[in-house]
Formats: C-alpha cells, structure tokens, sequence
C-alpha cells in the first residue's frame, strides 16, 4: 500500500491569500497591480533557465463561459534544475503547494532542490516504486520499464487507478488552498498530463482542448534539462528510474518524442477512455474514487475560472 508522506509547513501568508469570490476587494492595488505584471512575463510557458514543460494551465475556455485562471494551477516536468533566478522568479507567485507525482525512485535521483528551501511551500508526495508504472508493482520486473516504452496505451490506462492517492491529495489542496499550486512528475507529460486533464474536464474545458493542452508538452519540454548533471549509466545499476532514463536518452537528445501512437492517437486517449468506460465519465470517477462530489466541482470552478 502506498504510504501518505506530507512535509507540513505551517505558515500564516496574508498577502496573496483571498477569501472566495472577493478577490478584487481584498487584494492591495499594489499587489494587482504586481500579479499583473507577473503574468505579463509569459503567455503559457514560463522563462526559466533551468525549468523543463514548467507551464500556466489558465486561459483555456470552461464551464459557463468562463476561462480558467491564470496563475493558479502549474503543471511542470521535474524543477530539479532551477537557478536561483528561477526560484527567485517562481517565489513571486506565492505558491502554496507542490504535488510531486514522482516515484521513490525519482526523488532520489533528482531531489526538489527549491521545496527544500522555500519552507512556506507545502511539499507533497506519495511513497511507491516506478515499476508501479507498469502495472502491479509487486510483480513489476526491469524488462517492464523497458515496455512502458512500447505500450503506452497499457501504461496510461493503469494511471487512473495507479494515481488516485496522489489526485485525491491533489483536489484536497485544490479545495483548501487559494494560492498557486504546482502539479508535476519528472517530464510533465504523463501523469502531470493526466492530473490536468481531470482538473481541466472538472473545470469544464472541452476535451479537444485538453488534448491540444496535453500535446503541447511536446514543444515544451527540455530533455537535457531534465537530465541535468546526473551520471545516468552509473546510477543504473542502483536506481530504476535511472535505467529507464537511459532507454529514454536515446530517443530525446534534444527533442522530446511525440506522445502519439503509430496511428497518431495521444496517449492521454487510453487514460481518459479508461476513465470513461470504467466510471461512466471524468465526474464519477473524481466522485467515486478521489472524493470529489458536485459540490467540490462548483468550489473548483467557483475559484479557478472567472
């Protein structure tokens, strides 16, 4: 069973913090006038040296008309190789969280060097192995990392189930916090990929959208970057995730590889239709399996569009 690990830092923010729906009138003109100037530094991607698919999901179209706001839901690859420019940079946004859907194995590899010291952030993981990406984890081989290549369809279709201790931490800290909050895994494209596309359905963004949301990692992404300075052939023969990053490496020198199949089908096509054929839709399964019910969609929605 997978084990909660929650690094709890308990720090009072007013600024920045709002109660719902009064935005406007809480917030110091200053700071708008801040935020505003911040947003204006990006249009999706943000400029960081050492930052990899590091994006803003704000923007896209929702329920009721509405769009999603800017500046409060990241979703990124691992921000393992920041500069400080960059945390200088991200600090400006007051985030409140950051969920790592990482595996054991990849934290240890490349630790979050900004959560270790920005304590007003709340670092949140969840203890399991990366071969729980290719199935069950207690029967999972090495060659089975190695698959997670050739059968992708397999693999997403096992994240639904596979991430739901770290969406239901998600959505917990999408509900309690008003702040910025920062989704990622090691690319930001396949379990990032999935969480934002259950935040984005539940916030009413239309699945093309989603999908052309998704596919977007492919220009975004900075394989040497997520490499970074690490000795990936000698930390093989200890490390999982090192070994999979070096069946990786030979695809993406510097390009990342599309996440189509052969037939152009995205691979985030499988998790959804997973989703879809299991629960009956994106609603029941957050309902069902992360405790989301209609009245947290309307808390979503009342708080991330506008």
């Amino acid at each position: 069973m997978n084990t909660l690990k929650r690094c709890v830092r308990v720090t009072l923010r007013l600024s920045g913090r709002v109660l719902l729906g009064a935005a406007t009138l809480l917030l110091p003109v200053g700071l708008l006038q801040a935020d505003e100037a911040l947003l204006a530094t990006y249009e999706r991607l943000l400029p960081l040296e050492g930052g990899s698919n590091f994006r803003d999901m704000g923007g896209y179209e929702g329920a009721d008309g509405k769009s999603v706001v800017r500046g409060k839901l990241f979703r990124s690859g691992a921000p393992t190789s920041l500069t400080p420019e960059d945390m200088e940079y991200l600090d400006q946004f007051e985030f409140a969280a950051i969920i790592d859907l990482r595996s054991s194995e990849e934290l240890d590899l490349y630790p979050n060097h900004w959560a270790a010291q920005s304590p007003e952030i709340d670092y949140l993981t969840v203890d399991y192995s990366i071969f729980g990406l290719a199935g069950d984890a207690a029967t999972a081989t090495p060659a089975a990392l190695q698959d997670i290549v050739r059968s992708m369809d397999m693999t997403y279709r096992n994240f639904p189930t596979m991430l739901k201790p770290q969406l239901t931490m998600l959505f917990d800290t999408l509900l309690a916090e008003d702040a910025p909050v920062l989704v990622n895994c090691s690319a930001g494209q396949d379990r990032t990929g999935v969480a934002s596309a259950v935040i984005l359905t539940l916030l009413g963004v239309e699945r093309q959208t989603i999908v052309e949301d998704y596919l977007l990692s492919t220009q975004y992404r900075r394989p040497a970057v997520e490499r970074g300075d690490v000795n990936l052939a000698e930390a093989a023969s200890t490390n999982a995730f090192a070994a999979m990053m070096l069946q990786y490496s030979s695809r993406e020198e510097e390009h990342a590889a599309p996440l189509l199949m052969p037939d152009g089908t995205p691979y985030l096509h499988y998790a959804l239709d997973e989703i879809e054929t299991t629960w009956g839709s994106v609603e029941a399964y957050a309902e069902q399996e992360l405790g989301v019910d209609a009245a947290d969609v309307a808390a979503l929605r009342a708080r991330y569009l506008e």
